[in-house]
């Protein structure tokens, strides 16, 4: 391999991306750039390559990933996310993460639960597991998750979200659902809806508070 640029890092002074072979290659500070001798040019042996992943890139990679866990817990997908933005290679990021996997720094499963616990109260099961998807928990995970919780609340967790629904159409509707006309009534379900929300248990709820 060939050292075949050096241009300054955007996001943080004193570092420098490095390429090699015209690709990208890692992230140093520029005395790091002196200390392995690094410069435009330069041949690369694998030994003094594997050495800088070793002795600088992989270790600044696990410590990098024990910091994005510090004020709070993440999906695997967010930290891999957050370590290649800031200039890991894709094989510092595989390290980093096994490292954090190995000690459960990172679970996905324990994410997974402790954000639906968190949330069923505000939030349908439907709109949980699309959080969750978008954070990178694989559905599998996630049906997990939800069984455990489910098995733990028994009938708790599906009152939750009858429960939910009839807070939400008392926020809209303080004096009852009572005489509200076809209009009003269709512009509740859809918005029900949206919250994620099933129409046979939107219908369901409905009924038990419409006395008319």
């Amino acid at each position: 391999m060939t050292v075949t640029g050096v241009e300054a890092y955007p996001k943080g002074k004193g570092r420098v991306s490095v390429y090699m072979n015209d690709e990208f290659a890692f992230v140093l500070y520029k005395g790091e750039l002196s200390k392995y001798g690094l410069e435009i040019g330069r041949d690369i042996n694998d030994e003094l390559y594997e050495k800088i992943m070793h002795e600088t890139i992989y270790p600044r990679a696990k410590k990098r990933g024990m910091n994005l866990l510090k004020s709070m817990d993440r999906t695997e997908a967010d930290v891999r996310r957050k370590l290649s933005e800031g200039g890991y290679p894709a094989d510092a990021v595989d390290v980093a993460v096994d490292y954090l996997k190995s000690y459960h720094y990172i679970d996905d499963s324990r994410y997974a639960s402790e954000y639906i616990r968190f949330k069923a109260s505000s939030m349908s099961r439907k709109m949980i597991m699309a959080k969750l998807t978008e954070k990178g928990v694989s559905k599998a995970v996630i049906r997990a998750a939800y069984d455990a919780y489910e098995e733990e609340n028994g009938d708790n967790a599906h009152n939750s979200e009858r429960e939910l629904i009839i807070k939400l159409i008392n926020k809209r509707f303080p004096g009852g659902v009572s005489g509200i006309d076809h209009n009003a009534r269709q512009k509740l379900f859809a918005y029900l809806y949206s919250k994620g929300f099933s129409i046979s248990l939107i219908e369901e709820v409905y009924s038990s508070l419409d006395i008319t």
